[in-house]
């Protein structure tokens, strides 16, 4: 910002120029007034004002060329002086004409000198405004010695003249003075102008570079949102989200095959339970590694490969091929499956990771259906994990099918145990001694009004996988106690009982052993005539103390619990101790086995299921032959189809069969079992 007095100084160079014209017109204009009859000094006072006016414009020019160089800075101190010096040397020559030309002219010419003086005076106060003190002294230097030198010449008319022009330079003088100040004044009010214009300048310019850091950051914080709205935050990977918002750009490769594999992490639950949730965020990201590597070398440049943490512990996975068969994919997914399935070393511990993986191959055409494509491969990881886990399916159209079946099932066995659909069929339990009926077991069965008879195989798994099993238990327990309860006694005064099987979901629920208790409330049957038959799955490590506690609540009540299904799930002889058994019932598929070496599986158990106090079952039992064979190794009570197939209503008369002969006295070697073992019955 350029100061006050450089300020004036600009402004008085400005007008000099002006007023350097000015002064050479007049000067010319007396030289052709005053030539007539004018004295000999008049001619040189001429050229001394020509002389002095050459040199104010040398000054001129120098000082210019100074204020050129340098524009911010204040003028020499002796180019200000020489020029003030030059103003006043011009004021006093305009002075001295004034002061010995009034004596030497008259009349007309005394009055043209008074013109001029006056009238550059009068210019003076505009062109030397600048010049605060220099300004005035040449104004006085005008006006002042013409005016004594007219007063000195005595009469009235030149004391009047005198006293005139006395008075024009008092208001010269003030109206320079005056100028003065309002030039200051606008000089100041232009820097003050200036500064507020910086001032705002600066201000905006700061704005803006704060508006430009916010809008980066905005933009930055932005894509950061985006990415996370997009991505899984621990995989990195594309989250739902980002996967089907990729669909419009999988549409571009038309006429191409989309690959999509929906794979399931088999048994992950384990991992997180097991060795926590840490460990359970390592495989995951490991996974997420191990599927972000092209699935094979020659396609790993051509196929653009989408991968997406689906869930949990699912991923999908879909490259576009330019061309590809089924045997391609299939070829694919098993090299996936054997990536995936691969040790991998964590943290010092290597660990075997399971997959179930779905696979669907799909032209893209403009009616590409993205989250079909991945709800195709999806049904089809769930029929792999449906056979077995561990394993690669295609999807096939009634897979379709068989999930809307399940579905329109599922929403039909949400009213089955209230609309009259359901009942309960009994198959005998006899005793091996004679026949006689002990207990019979209640089968449950669905007659649906819009899917017809559904096997038990299709709708009690189904069941089990929601809380429909929990209703379906319910229904099925008061069922079979209310039938129960009105099953004369046989001629040893003793009804048989009635067998009810129960789900694993049932015996983890903390008011179930209230329900039970309601059940043969409600119908009168007394406890010692109710069996709940368990399978193996109650060994779960995860559950067995929920159902320790239920069994714990039901045996003081006298209802027997017999373990279904023995031998093919989690149990091992050395568990039975571990919960209140009544009984174990041999799964049906030793009975029916042909191996030789069965037999002796089966008479080891029996054994020991003795030895432990419990009663032996075996189901199963098709012929006459075989329930002597296992009457002769020492089950209790047999069950199958010999004695009768499941019935709507149970069948009370003994078994018409051979006399069986007495159970082999000759007992297997205990081994480790103590003898002192307490009976439990």
């Amino acid at each position: 910002m350029l100061s006050c007095s450089v300020e004036l100084w600009r402004e008085a160079l400005h007008h000099h120029l002006k007023g350097l014209v000015v002064n050479v017109v007049a000067i010319s204009g007396a030289a052709l007034i005053l030539r007539a009859n004018a004295p000999a000094w008049f001619t040189g006072w001429v050229a001394l004002s020509l002389g002095v006016t050459v040199l104010r414009v040398l000054l001129y020019l120098l000082c210019k060329q100074a204020l050129r160089r340098a524009p911010m800075q204040a003028p020499a101190r002796g180019l200000v002086i020489a020029h003030a010096a030059l103003v006043l040397c011009a004021g006093s020559l305009w002075g001295a004409l004034g002061w010995w030309g009034m004596p030497a002219f008259s009349g007309a010419q005394q009055f043209a000198i008074l013109v001029m003086l006056s009238s550059l005076a009068g210019g003076a106060t505009g062109t030397l405004a600048a010049l605060r003190v220099s300004g005035k002294l040449y104004v006085l230097l005008l006006v002042v010695p013409a005016c004594v030198r007219i007063l000195a010449l005595g009469n009235d008319t030149h004391m009047l003249l005198s006293l005139m022009g006395v008075m024009f330079a008092w208001v010269m003088i003030s109206s320079h003075q005056t100028n003065h100040t309002l030039l200051i004044r606008t000089i100041t009010l232009a820097r003050d102008k200036a500064e507020l214009a910086d001032a705002l300048s600066a201000k905006t310019e700061q704005v803006l570079k704060i508006n430009s850091e916010l809008e980066g950051r905005v933009a930055a914080r932005t894509r950061e949102l985006e990415h996370l709205a997009r991505h899984d935050a621990l995989t990195d990977l594309l989250n739902r989200r980002g996967m089907l918002a990729a669909e419009p750009t999988l549409r571009i490769h038309s006429g191409a095959w989309l690959l999509m594999v929906f794979i399931d992490l088999d048994h992950f639950k384990q991992i997180n339970d097991g060795l926590g949730h840490d460990w359970g965020d390592w495989v995951l990201c490991e996974v997420g590694q191990r599927l972000t590597t092209p699935l094979l070398p020659e396609q790993a440049l051509s196929c653009p490969t989408l991968v997406s943490r689906w869930g949990g512990d699912e991923f999908v996975l879909c490259q576009v091929w330019p061309s590809a068969t089924p045997e391609d994919a299939q070829r694919a997914a098993h090299a996936l499956h054997a990536r995936l399935t691969a040790p991998c070393v964590i943290r010092g511990r290597t660990l075997r990771l399971g997959a179930s993986l779905g696979v669907d191959l799909t032209r893209i055409d403009a009616d590409l259906s993205l989250p079909a494509a991945i709800s195709r491969a999806d049904l089809a990881a769930s029929e792999a994990k449906r056979l077995g886990r561990g394993r690669v399916v295609v999807y096939q159209p009634q897979l379709y099918d068989q999930q809307q079946r399940k579905l329109a099932l599922g929403v039909a066995l949400n009213t089955a145990h209230r609309d009259d659909s359901l009942r309960l069929n009994f198959q005998p339990v006899v005793r091996a001694s004679d026949g006689q009926p002990a207990a019979f077991e209640a089968l449950l069965r669905w007659q649906s009004s819009g899917f017809g008879p559904v096997s038990p195989d299709e709708f009690i798994p189904l069941a089990e996988e929601s809380d429909h099993i929990l209703r379906l238990g319910d229904w099925a327990l008061r069922q079979a106690c209310l039938t129960a309860v009105n099953w004369p006694a046989d001629s040893s005064g003793q009804a048989p009982r009635v067998a009810v099987n129960t789900s694993i979901r049932q015996l983890v629920r903390a008011d179930f052993a209230d329900s039970v208790a309601a059940a043969l409330a409600d119908s009168g049957l007394p406890p010692a005539r109710l069996v709940l038959e368990v399978t193996e799955t109650v060994f779960d490590d995860n559950n067995l103390h929920r159902i320790r506690d239920t069994l714990a609540t039901l045996h003081p009540l006298g209802v027997e619990i017999h373990l279904d299904d023995f031998g093919t799930g989690y149990s091992s002889l050395s568990r039975l101790c571990e919960l209140p058994l009544h009984a174990i019932k041999i799964d049906k598929h030793f009975v029916l086995s042909t191996d030789p070496r069965v037999q002796a599986v089966i008479e080891g158990a029996v054994h020991i299921a003795h030895r432990f106090g419990l009663r032996v079952i075996a189901e199963g039992v098709e012929s006459a032959a075989s329930a002597s064979q296992l009457a002769q190794l020492g089950v209790d009570e047999l069950q199958g189809y010999f004695f009768g197939r499941p019935q709507p209503h149970a069948q009370l008369a003994p078994v018409a069969w051979p006399t069986l002969p007495s159970p082999s006295a000759t007992p297997l070697p205990l081994g480790c079992f103590s003898p002192d073992l307490p009976l439990r019955g």
